[in-house]
């Protein structure tokens, strides 16, 4: 039940998160409708695309209602300027460093850390995860721009272009765009800049290395906290199985000829007395190892039941009980101390209640028959219930 709980409200999570995604998207697609295209930068654009090896197509337009320029788009990417009159070197800094974002795949990879973050909702870590990406991928954005490109200008002046535009960037912005929008970070990304050292850049091998390594590492201990979470489930499994299995156990059913010849059996009427009474309570006897006991006959009607519960003494050993039918067959299940079993009926006739003791020593039992008609009736009363 706890399971299926937490199953349920993960779902809920998971189709509200989905939801607002979904919502964001659609809002901001009918924002993008009203764009149109951008002549003026598309040499510009076609000279960096060359100088990148970018063979991807890019298009560009601008829309009123950007206040920032955001790059868009699954496959074919698409640049969104603000309508306004921009510089030539402001032009050139944008450009260079929407379309590094582009080369470096930054858009995929906030996609896939938006499709963690839906999955994985309820843990907070994923919230610092897509704002590392963001940042990661500003800074770099701006490493590579600043020193792997012929970026025409110096790094502060490709800070100022950036400051202006996150100073008009107030417009809401979904987390599938990205672009000039991140004010918090710059002093980060400055510092950044200036400790950065092209020497000791990391190599693509190395870089390869340590992602392995932290595969390893994080299945090692995915697989330790999995390995430490069976040891204790397993432990409450041995702590409890015997109870279940021994509750199981009393409540397999068996069926069998009755073979009186080849049982030690004591009838209840050998000594004229039957055992049961009318109130169906079952008298207090001993009952030695391998004996079968009948202690008396009860009529039961098709679609009634037949309970029968015994005490017995010790609580440790072990008896079959059950009903032997006028065609001579029984039913039985195996019990200990305090137990129960009903027997469905499903035709009329009268058939004879019998105890084994099955175990090594004598043992006492006592218990008694539920009232069939009660019985009867309380399962009508259900069925009534469960139609209704």
């Amino acid at each position: 039940m706890a399971e299926c709980l937490i199953a349920g409200i993960w779902i809920l999570g998971v189709i509200f998160n989905l939801g607002n995604y979904i919502k964001e998207y659609w809002k901001f697609k009918s924002i993008l409708k009203k764009s149109f295209a951008y002549q003026q930068p598309e040499d510009m654009c076609s000279k960096i695309l060359q100088e990148l090896e970018m063979k991807r197509k890019v298009t560009l337009y601008q829309n009123y209602a950007v206040t920032s320029p955001i790059v868009v788009g699954w496959w074919n990417k698409k640049i969104i300027f603000p309508v306004q009159d921009y510089e030539e070197r402001e032009l050139v800094t944008i450009l260079y460093h929407e379309l590094v974002h582009i080369r470096q795949h930054i858009l995929e990879m906030k996609k896939i850390g938006i499709f963690l973050k839906l999955i994985f909702w309820c843990n907070p870590i994923m919230n610092s995860l897509l704002r590392n990406i963001d940042e990661w991928g500003e800074i770099a954005c701006d490493r590579y721009v600043c020193y792997e490109t012929a970026y025409p200008y110096t790094v502060k002046e490709y800070y100022t272009v950036a400051v202006d535009g996150l100073e008009q960037s107030h417009i809401w912005m979904p987390q599938m765009v990205t672009g000039f929008k991140k004010k918090s970070n710059f002093k980060r990304r400055l510092l950044q800049m200036k400790n950065y050292r092209k020497e000791k850049e990391m190599k693509v091998v190395g870089g390869v290395a340590l992602s392995l390594g932290l595969c390893v590492l994080s299945t090692t201990t995915t697989f330790a906290a999995a390995e430490g979470f069976k040891a204790g489930y397993e432990k409450v499994f041995d702590d409890t199985k015997v109870m279940v299995e021994d509750e199981g156990a009393e409540d397999i059913e068996y069926e069998e000829d009755f073979i009186s010849e080849n049982e030690n059996i004591i009838f209840y009427n050998q000594s004229g007395i039957n055992l049961i009474d009318e109130s169906g309570a079952i008298d207090s006897t001993s009952l030695e190892k391998g004996v079968t006991l009948i202690v008396g006959t009860v009529y039961a009607k098709k679609n009634q039941a037949i309970t029968i519960r015994l005490n017995i003494t010790p609580a440790d050993k072990s008896v079959q009980y059950g009903i032997i039918t006028s065609g001579n067959k029984m039913r039985y299940v195996n019990g200990t101390g305090a137990c129960s079993h009903a027997f469905s009926i499903s035709s009329s006739d009268n058939f004879q209640i019998f105890i084994k003791n099955t175990s090594s020593k004598t043992v006492t039992i006592e218990g008694g028959l539920y009232s069939l008609l009660k019985q009867f009736v309380a399962k009508s009363f259900k069925c009534f219930f469960l139609i209704f």
